[in-house]
């Protein structure tokens, strides 16, 4: 079996678009998902957001344009051959320079966005290889630092849509004794395949963060419940995530047979709240799910003071 070691986990901080976790560096342009000051690439401290890059990027764009309008204006008043012609020339130039000024200032905010999407085309190749380096930091670092090969694959994991990258946070967080209080992860590490370990952690989620069982993994479990079946204690973390599921009556309106079929295992607290899902719903008192609860409640529950205040509502089915 394996040994599990005690870790604290730090946060992961959640940023509106994923690319706002970019950072570059000005001098060589290599790009960072990680917390390093230096460059892997060319040494040097000289990373700032990509944003902040598309903003100076932008600004340098303005830049050539009012110095386009300048070198207009310099032109004309150089071919010009008269002083009236001159001062037009100049005076015009000027003007709209400085109205040029005015509304790039104002479009910088709009246009930054656009010049951020056209960088990361042209700098596509740079991206990759910035977030190659990082995996390899992350996977160089596992033998010494677990919990911090998990942050940093974690934070990868962000950017980069990679089941190797999905198995090997998997098989770190396997290795950590796990607390409700940790900032944990399900949806995220879903694999397009089904995998024992998943299993067994989406049966140790489905325990100590019921919550983080979403209809993705839901579908997911769905999906692969004949190989979940198949596995040592496969069929007590399906009955886990069924006592998770029951938390919500939209997924047993849902999923009524995949309830049913695990009922009988679940903890009293979670057959409790099913109890009570089933008997107040009238779509489900007259379904299949409804008899096996009926059944259940009639050999273990009926004379337990917790149900006798909703066992009037079962019905014919009691």
């Amino acid at each position: 079996m394996m040994k599990k070691i005690p870790v604290q986990i730090t946060p992961l901080k959640r940023t509106r678009y994923a690319f706002q976790r970019l950072r570059v560096c000005r001098s060589c342009h290599n790009f960072t998902v990680l917390w390093e000051k230096e460059c892997m690439h060319c040494g040097k401290s000289a990373f700032i957001p990509v944003e902040h890059m598309a903003v100076r990027l932008t600004k340098r764009s303005m830049q050539t344009e009012r110095l386009v309008a300048l070198f207009l204006t310099l032109a004309g008043v150089l071919f010009s051959s008269t002083f009236q012609e001159i001062a037009i020339c100049l005076g015009g130039g000027l003007a709209l320079t400085v109205l040029l000024w005015i509304v790039q200032r104002q479009m910088v905010q709009t246009e930054s966005p656009r010049k951020l999407s056209k960088w990361f085309n042209q700098e596509q190749d740079r991206l990759i290889q910035g977030l190659r380096l990082n995996i390899e930091a992350a996977v160089g670092i596992r033998p010494d630092n677990e919990r911090l090969a998990y942050e940093m694959l974690r934070e990868i994991g962000t950017l980069v849509d990679s089941d190797r990258n999905r198995l090997q946070q998997l098989s770190l967080l396997r290795s950590f004794i796990l607390r409700r209080d940790m900032d944990l992860q399900l949806e995220s590490l879903l694999l397009f395949h089904f995998d024992e370990g998943l299993a067994e952690y989406i049966g140790e989620i489905a325990k100590i963060k019921p919550e983080l069982i979403k209809e993705r993994t839901l579908l997911y479990v769905l999906d692969h419940e004949a190989e979940f079946l198949s596995m040592p204690g496969g069929k007590e973390i399906l009955a886990a995530t069924v006592g998770a599921i029951v938390r919500m009556k939209r997924y047993v309106t849902l999923y009524p047979e995949f309830i049913r079929r695990y009922a009988r295992l679940l903890p009293k607290d979670r057959f409790l709240r099913l109890f009570r899902i089933v008997t107040t719903d009238p779509h489900l008192q007259f379904s299949n799910l409804a008899v096996e609860v009926a059944e259940i409640y009639n050999s273990k529950y009926q004379w337990d003071p917790d149900f006798q205040n909703t066992d009037k509502k079962l019905g014919h089915n009691v």
